[in-house]
């Protein structure tokens, strides 16, 4: 956390001292103190329709601009180094906005395109092969399908469509099992119940046959610090909400962790992955962690059959999507990771900006087979 406060300073310093450029003296602070005004504002109503516009302009052009901004400076301490003199301020004036026009045209450009794209999702199929059995052929399992998706972030911005495709989705699909790996929305849930996505969700965890398994993503932390109750509104509309527990549903086990952040916010430390092992040897053992940091460095016991994640998008858009393969092992896909077979979802829908460039949405079709 302080890291990313001093990443966050250290940006919004670096916007206000370019963007006043674009006007010599006092006009141009002024200018650039109007920005940041605007950046907080939209963030303090992001739970406004306008506010959460604010923030999704905001969000992709900051991106765009500290990336421009960086290698502007980056240029002007080098050329000062070898030319030994600053650059002249007429020049600073006339670069420092058509970076500003050269930014923010190339963010209308991403939403443009990365709005309608991110109204699609991608339905990905694969099939995952389970221990035949531990305890004996007899209570070997039997094949089963899941229909794993992850980051909904349903705001003001969501596509209500994109939810209701969902739905049928997963009735066309008739899953044995529904999960879902956290991060559902980004606004209190009495405000989901306004809406009217109590019903809906209703309607989607009732497609599984078995059982809808969910868990708590770092967002759902967010909302319990106001004294909203995720996980409670999750069970209401039909989930398994499994809160750093583990239990046993027809022919899988699940075991579902609290997120590493909804822990720190409730002051607590969360449970060791051994006292989280199921009973239960002869089902198949799934986890689901909403960020994919992997197994908890000292853990030697039994393994997870496999694990799923979200949280990353996939990075979303330029230059998230190059940036996220250096902040996380497995940023999206399946790989092994710490031992285990591991799936990380771009998520069904975006945090902020509803943008997606470089990046799909998705949703994920896993069949799970008995080994022979």
């Amino acid at each position: 956390m302080p890291i990313f406060l001093f990443l966050l300073l250290s940006g919004l310093v670096l916007i206000y001292v370019n963007v006043s450029a674009v006007v010599p003296g006092r006009k141009g602070k002024l200018v650039a103190l109007g920005v940041l005004v605007a950046i907080f504002a939209g963030m303090s109503l992001r739970g406004t329709f306008a506010g959460s516009l604010a923030v999704s302009f905001f969000a992709v052009w900051l991106c765009q601009a500290l990336l421009l901004y960086i290698l502007w400076g980056l240029f002007r301490a080098v050329r000062r180094i070898v030319l030994r003199r600053a650059m002249p301020v007429r020049t600073v004036v006339l670069v420092s906005r058509w970076l500003l026009v050269a930014t923010v045209a190339v963010t209308l450009g991403l939403i443009a395109y990365g709005v309608p794209h991110n109204a699609r999702y991608v339905l990905h199929e694969t099939t995952v092969e389970i221990p035949a059995t531990v305890a004996g052929d007899s209570a070997a399992p039997a094949n089963f399908t899941a229909v794993f998706f992850s980051d909904v972030h349903v705001d003001p911005l969501f596509d209500r469509a994109k939810l209701e495709r969902m739905i049928a989705d997963v009735d066309s699909i008739k899953p044995d099992f529904l999960l879902f790996g956290g991060d559902l929305a980004d606004v209190p849930m009495g405000t989901l119940d306004e809406w009217g996505y109590d019903s809906l969700f209703k309607k989607l965890t009732a497609g599984a046959k078995v059982a809808a398994v969910a868990v708590n993503g770092n967002h759902e932390g967010m909302q319990e610090r106001p004294g909203s109750d995720p996980g409670a509104w999750m069970r209401k509309v039909g989930f398994v909400f499994l809160d750093d527990a583990t239990e046993c549903i027809g022919p899988a086990c699940f075991t579902g962790r609290t997120d590493f952040q909804v822990a720190r916010r409730r002051d607590m430390e969360r449970r060791p992955l051994a006292e989280l092992v199921p009973t239960d040897s002869s089902r198949p053992w799934i986890l689901l962690d909403h960020q994919p940091k992997g197994i908890e460095e000292g853990y030697s016991g039994r393994l997870p059959d496999f694990a799923f994640s979200g949280h990353t998008h996939n990075g979303q858009f330029f230059p998230g999507t190059i940036v996220i393969n250096f902040v996380w092992r497995l940023a999206y896909g399946e790989d092994m990771l710490d031992g285990v077979r591991w799936l990380v979802s771009a998520g069904v829908d975006c945090w902020g900006p509803p943008v997606r460039v470089g990046s799909d949405a998705d949703m994920w079709v896993v069949k799970f087979k008995r080994k022979k």
